[in-house]
């Protein structure tokens, strides 16, 4: 027993799957576009959460260099880009430092370095709050209160290991003890 299909019959089957695979990429295309908006609307916005200006995620060299400064990191280390397995490393370890420096914890550091496009989002439109050199004054609204407390050793432990809310909770309860 042997198939025959028909000339005509093979035109339609090439067309249909030609078809299917042509609307196939094209919404490929439209979803990877639309990832491509996120990530840089995201980055965007985690550049000035931190400070930093947004608009330099759009220039090559000086995107690193914000990229360090939003790690913590000196110029120097910018030298790293001339050995790349020392930078894929320094990239991975810097994954946790973004974290950590927007009040995550190191899991969280995990997820951006494995899935970026779900993470970065969030960070950027979460309600975190950076903590760099002077960012600790600038976000509470407190601003005079934890002025007062930070210079003390206690109140920059806590303030360096625990959540936003509960540094509040600290400063006031260290404020009402004096």
């Amino acid at each position: 027993m042997t198939w025959s299909i028909s000339p005509d019959a093979m035109m339609w089957i090439g067309t249909i799957f030609w078809a299917i695979f042509g609307w196939l990429a094209m919404m490929f295309m439209i979803i990877y576009r639309a990832i491509i908006i996120l990530m840089v609307i995201s980055r965007w916005k985690t550049f000035t959460k931190a400070g930093l200006p947004g608009w330099g995620i759009f220039v090559p060299l000086y995107n690193i260099v914000l990229m360090f400064q939003l790690w913590g990191f000196s110029g120097r280390r910018l030298l790293s880009i001339l050995f790349p397995p020392l930078f894929i490393v320094m990239l991975i370890i810097n994954y946790f430092n973004i974290a950590q420096k927007f009040w995550k914890h190191w899991t969280y550091g995990l997820g951006i370095l494995f899935l970026p496009f779900i993470f970065i989002p969030i960070l950027a439109f979460d309600k975190s709050r950076y903590m760099g050199k002077k960012v600790i004054v600038k976000s509470f609204p407190e601003k005079a209160m934890v002025k007062s407390v930070v210079k003390k050793a206690p109140a920059k432990k806590v303030i360096k290991k625990a959540p936003a809310k509960k540094v509040i909770k600290k400063v006031k309860t260290l404020i009402k003890k004096k």
